[in-house]
């Protein structure tokens, strides 16, 4: 591709469209576009991160293989970014990132992610939005299964007789 091909790329993906030209051509030069085919393992589980991904194209799945058979997973697709919380964190990544489809990502090194977070205030609210935006959906999804845990125990009221749920408020 171009350089202006992906510097279109990145002004499609939200996390990106704050940023002024400059940076845009910035990021496109200084980060490194890969291609991975369906089922290669983009980063392992364990390691320390020393870049993010972008997701330019393509599905990924993020997975722990150590927590065995029907163990869950994540799937995330264009426009998302990759390894960005635990380099944030200063952690080891808690999962493995697999291609589910043939996928194109931007590679962008450490130094050029915080480079971007410390001089682009534009870049730096932008993904404290999609960190809190992934919180937010993160807390719901938990908040469902406590839910969904205790619906059977909440259907029958004490000593086996049907219970009434009343909205909050409605009491």
């Amino acid at each position: 591709m171009t350089l202006e091909s992906d510097i279109g790329c990145l002004k499609s993906i939200p996390l990106f469209q704050s940023l002024p030209p400059p940076r845009l051509k910035l990021l496109a030069l200084m980060g490194e576009r890969l291609r991975f085919s369906a089922g290669s393992v983009i980063s392992r589980e364990g390691l320390k991160p020393q870049e993010v991904f972008c997701v330019l194209e393509g599905q990924v799945e993020i997975s722990n293989p150590q927590a065995g058979e029907g163990h869950e997973s994540l799937s995330l697709s264009t426009g998302s970014m990759l390894g960005d919380v635990p380099l944030l964190c200063g952690r080891v990544s808690a999962g493995r990132v697999t291609a589910k489809t043939d996928v194109v990502v931007l590679r962008l090194p450490r130094e050029l992610f915080f480079e971007l977070l410390d001089s682009v205030p534009e870049f730096a609210m932008a993904l404290t939005r999609d960190l809190a935006c992934r919180l937010y959906r993160l807390a719901g999804a938990v908040l469902q299964r406590e839910v969904a845990a205790r619906a059977p125990q909440d259907e029958a009221g004490p000593a086996g007789t049907p219970s009434a749920v009343t909205p909050r408020g409605q009491a």
